[in-house]
């Protein structure tokens, strides 16, 4: 008795793909926008496609990702070249939210910019037809937050920054370095939860041109010392604003 060959075929990827989207997507923007305005946009749609290509394959169902894994070992296929405009409206949060923050040394104008390209990037992809009107609405909702949000985290981080930088106590006797929450803001004193230590709240002394760019229920990451006068910042680290 002859056994018949079962033939499966090879994953196809999507088309258009999401490299050729972000292509078609600068195109139609140079046709309106100046040549300066341009290149944030490129910069913006650059970072994003290397967060896609880095770290899309973590959002994979497990089909997809065999799917992916196919594609990636056989014909070398990065994450943008297989997949399509799905994938960029899945992830905006992360982008915007995680990878702009932690990865991308990024100034308080290139944080805004990628608020304002991400919301033009999936109205566009509304508008085409490449996906549908209420998931768009929402990725246009972040952005529009973060184009706000982001670029004031990171001038709290900065100033934060310059603070310790001048203001470094010479001996502490307790350290905590961990991710903190801001829980209340007082007239020169910020009111910090601590996410793993043992010591549920932290007070430290700020000035109030810092304390005004503070928010309830940012995140920050910073290096405290105990010294005679109160815990104090050594070192700090990234401002991570609600969105």
């Amino acid at each position: 008795m002859k056994h018949k060959c079962q033939v499966i075929p090879f994953p196809q990827v999507a088309s258009p793909n999401i490299t050729e989207l972000l292509e078609e997507f600068l195109y139609d923007q140079s046709l309106r926008l100046k040549e300066g305005t341009m290149r944030q946009y490129r910069v913006v749609v650059e970072l994003m496609r290397h967060c896609l290509d880095s770290y899309g394959p973590n959002f994979l169902s497990d089909a997809e990702y065999q799917l992916f894994e196919k594609l990636y070992n056989y014909k070398g296929l990065e994450f943008c070249s297989v997949f399509g405009a799905e994938k960029i409206i899945a992830i905006v949060p992360t982008f915007l939210g995680e990878f702009m923050i932690r990865k991308v040394a990024a100034s308080e104008s290139l944080l805004r910019s990628s608020g304002t390209v991400t919301k033009k990037l999936s109205k566009w992809l509304a508008e085409k037809g490449y996906v549908g009107k209420a998931r768009a609405n929402k990725a246009i909702r972040f952005a529009a937050e973060a184009s706000k949000v982001l670029p004031a985290a990171e001038r709290l981080a900065r100033l934060l920054y310059e603070y310790a930088h001048n203001h470094t106590p010479r001996f502490w006797s307790v350290e905590i370095d961990d991710f903190f929450t801001i829980e209340e803001i007082l007239p020169g004193r910020l009111i910090l939860s601590s996410l793993s230590s043992e010591i549920e709240l932290v007070e430290i002394r700020l000035p109030d041109e810092i304390l005004k760019h503070c928010k309830p229920g940012w995140h920050v990451n910073l290096l405290l010392g105990k010294t005679p006068r109160g815990w104090q910042i050594i070192e700090t680290g990234n401002v991570y604003p609600n969105l």
